[in-house]
């Protein structure tokens, strides 16, 4: 009877025993899944970035080089002694930059009111990437730094994006090529641009506009926030449109598709409207009012049937204009 109790108090112990350490087994993994998604919780935090890319919704090299955001519009142009300055919505920054390359690129990032653009000189091999900062209207220039592809006739040319953050006063760019990182550069250089100096003067849209004051094709007939203009010079078709002011930017307008006034039919093959197909919300421009100019940035029509841009190189203006955008209107006697 003794040997059986013993035996029974040995087989207690052991199972006790074998839970014991199943519990605590069970308690380690826990905890190991615990401390892993806090490590990844704050590596995650660390690399988190608010600077978004934002899309070019019209580039033109012809005339320049013109690039075109939803909210802003970024010219580089000739400056003094074989330089370039930047025009950003119709304002003139003395950047006085030198760039040696033929081929530009330009990448817009935002993270609120703090907008980045990085310039990218582009020499097939080599580029070097200007960066700036604009910030309430205000253009500081950051740095440069060049990013290399000696191998490229073997893997050809990678897409390049940024991953941009920002530290206190130093901002660090993260170069990703087909999605890999490249390198990260460190930019603590902030050097204010200063405006060129103009003699503002408050211009009143009412009136008549046009490329060439003697040529009616290119008329834009202003009153108030509405206009008539000119579209199509084969069919003869003109139309109605809005202008929006757009919020926070001095003498800019958005415009928009309101109807056709008035079209014919003189060429079956040619192009006509269809007033329910045409979108009433897109902007099919924008106007930047600039030394009692209108500098007119055409899109075109904005199809909601076809989701596509209809008139845009055909329209008259800007065939008029020798496929130069903008278009510069003059305001005319009427």
């Amino acid at each position: 009877m003794e040997l059986i109790e013993g035996f029974n108090r040995k087989k207690i112990f052991f199972v006790c025993l074998l839970y014991t350490l199943f519990c605590c087994k069970g308690n380690n993994k826990e905890e190991f899944v615990a401390n892993d998604l806090k490590s990844d919780a704050k590596i995650s935090n660390s690399n988190a970035s608010c600077f978004v890319n934002q899309k070019c919704i019209n580039k033109n090299h012809l005339n320049g080089f013109i690039y075109e955001f939803q909210n802003e519009i970024v010219e580089v142009v000739s400056g003094k002694n074989s330089t370039n300055d930047f025009v950003i919505n119709g304002e003139k920054y003395l950047s006085n930059l030198t760039l040696e390359s033929a081929d530009l690129n330009l990448y817009y990032y935002k993270c609120s009111a703090k907008e980045i653009f990085l310039l990218e000189g582009d020499d097939y091999y080599s580029s070097t990437i200007f960066a700036y900062l604009f910030e309430n209207k205000n253009l500081y220039y950051l740095g440069n730094f060049s990013v290399s592809q000696p191998n490229v006739e073997k893997t050809g040319v990678k897409k390049k994006d940024f991953k941009i953050s920002t530290d206190n006063s130093q901002i660090s760019i993260e170069v990703l090529l087909n999605s890999k990182s490249f390198n990260t550069y460190k930019l603590n250089e902030r050097k204010s641009i200063s405006k060129e100096t103009q003699i503002t003067s408050k211009i009143d849209l009412s009136g008549i506009w046009r490329l060439n004051c003697e040529n009616s094709l290119t008329t834009f007939d202003i009153s108030g926030t509405e206009g008539y203009m000119s579209l199509y010079s084969d069919n003869a078709i003109f139309i109605n449109v809005e202008l929006v002011g757009i919020e926070n930017k001095l003498n800019e307008y958005y415009v928009r598709f309101k109807g056709t006034e008035s079209q014919q039919k003189y060429y079956e093959d040619k192009k006509n409207t269809v007033d329910s197909e045409i979108s009433k919300t897109q902007n099919i421009g924008r106007f930047v009012l600039k030394d009692n100019n209108i500098l007119f940035y055409w899109n075109g029509l904005y199809n909601d049937k076809t989701k596509k841009r209809d008139f845009v190189e055909d329209f008259v203006m800007l065939k008029e204009n020798d496929g130069k955008n903008p278009i510069v209107l003059k305001k005319c006697e009427e």
